[in-house]
């Protein structure tokens, strides 16, 4: 029996030397990187939004789509004026060219010739084309902004989830600390009870192996809490290394909630951008059909243009004209009318679209509505919990001094202790991140309110 206690008792200081081991490097590595990296920057979720809004990738790249869509609209619109056309040439011939009459010579062309010929093109009734053309691209301008709108929007409340899940992440590694103290301190009573022959060796025992596994969540929640700073920092468009610090919240939750279930809903389908950009591409559609149809029709332009030439005889030196031109693909084996018909299909499945997106959004919105009233009730048990915990460790340690129970009944009523402290950060970032997801569903901006 002794030699097994003896096992036990190496192979607990073994794996404590391990853990101490583990420990040092990482927090030697982390002083490392506190050194090369500089003292952590502070910010707040509004520095932490404003950041995102200026330097995430995806913003950028809804905003490169907005200024793409600006240049097309643009393009489209400078075809409502005449187009302008230059040509010009220069020829050097091997002679001069010249016609015999007789004795005396005529000559045609000389051996050097050039000729400038500048026109105007202006479109008729190819102006109802040109002018649902832009009406297509300036309704993909609006598109492009809601994009770029709704990116901003989701930006924000993706790096306010990141914050708060910082929060949490730092929270539970307080709370796996915590929890080591308490241990350490059951362990140097179970130590101190073992010396004075009141209690065996296994209460000891129990104590070193709760002691070793708190240390194990410490460098867990530790890891945790680098992973969730390097998440908000590539949000924000920063190196995964770089160094943050979330400023922690004042105070806990309200737990109270001003809007019903109907209310929310109503707002969604008043605020939500999606609609908006919906209703865009319903406009674009539109505007397509009648371009689709606009096409079938003869085009009319209006033509002007002056020529000059040097060098022959036969061609007139300065000539102008005015006058017309009428094209019209009479036949085109059915191509045109398929494009009207593909462009009333696009206007019916923008129809369906926005009937889809209504339905998505009163799901979405009852899904969060509910997900903050689980939330909320989850954080007043995890409340209760912990002070029922608290309650319970401390009787259990008062029965423990007294010698009329184990260890094993006071790392229980730790590890109860814990658990309920963790539920109660974990509940309270829920609810956070769950409020954060019922005011994007019904359309407003990312804010700090908590």
């Amino acid at each position: 029996m002794y030699s097994c206690y003896h096992f036990l008792n190496l192979e607990v200081i073994m794996r404590r030397f391990v853990v101490t081991g583990v420990i040092a490097i990482v927090s030697w590595s982390g002083a490392v990187e506190a050194q090369e990296l500089g003292a952590p920057r502070k910010m707040r979720l509004e520095d932490c939004v404003t950041e995102a809004l200026r330097a995430n990738p995806d913003v950028r790249l809804a905003v490169d789509e907005h200024d793409a869509a600006t240049a097309g609209r643009w393009e489209a619109g400078g075809n409502f004026g005449p187009r302008v056309h230059l040509d010009a040439s220069v020829q050097q011939w091997n002679s001069p060219f010249a016609i015999n009459f007789g004795a005396q010579a005529f000559q045609v062309r000389d051996a050097f010739t050039w000729s400038f010929t500048a026109s105007a093109i202006q479109p008729l009734t190819g102006l109802f084309v040109i002018y649902e053309q832009y009406r297509v691209k300036d309704y993909g301008v609006d598109v492009a902004a809601i994009k770029r709108d709704t990116m901003r929007r989701d930006v924000g409340y993706r790096v306010g989830e990141g914050y708060y899940r910082l929060l949490q992440a730092e929270r539970l590694a307080e709370v796996a600390v915590s929890s080591t103290d308490q241990l350490t301190l059951q362990l140097k009573q179970a130590d101190s009870f073992h010396d004075q022959g009141v209690v065996s060796r296994d209460d000891v025992l129990r104590a070193e192996l709760a002691l070793a596994n708190a240390k194990q969540r410490v460098i867990q929640s530790r890891a945790q809490v680098s992973l969730a700073r390097s998440r908000l920092a590539v949000l924000m468009g920063m190196s995964p290394s770089a160094a943050i610090d979330a400023v922690p919240l004042d105070g806990e939750p309200d737990l109270r909630t001003d809007i019903t279930l109907e209310r929310a809903e109503s707002k969604a389908l008043s605020d939500r951008v999606e609609l908006k950009q919906v209703a865009a591409q319903l406009d674009q559609a539109k505007s397509g059909v009648r371009l689709a149809w606009y096409k079938m029709a003869p085009q009319v332009n209006l033509i002007a243009s002056y020529q000059h030439q040097e060098g022959s005889q036969f061609a007139q030196v300065d000539a102008a004209f005015v006058g017309g031109s009428l094209s019209w693909d009479i036949w085109d084996w059915g191509s045109s009318i398929a494009g009207v018909r593909a462009a009333n299909a696009g206007m019916r499945q923008a129809n369906d679209l926005r009937t889809k997106l209504e339905d998505q959004l009163r799901l979405e919105v009852r899904e969060a509505f509910l997900n903050v009233g689980t939330a909320t009730e989850g954080m007043q048990v995890a409340r209760a919990a912990v002070s029922a915990a608290e309650e319970h460790y401390r009787l259990v340690n008062k029965r423990y001094e007294a010698n009329t129970t184990t260890s094993f009944d006071v790392v229980d009523a730790e590890n109860l202790l814990t658990q309920a402290r963790a539920q109660l950060q974990t509940s309270t970032y829920d609810l956070l991140v769950a409020r954060g997801a019922l005011r994007r569903a019904t359309g407003d901006p990312p804010t700090a309110q908590h």
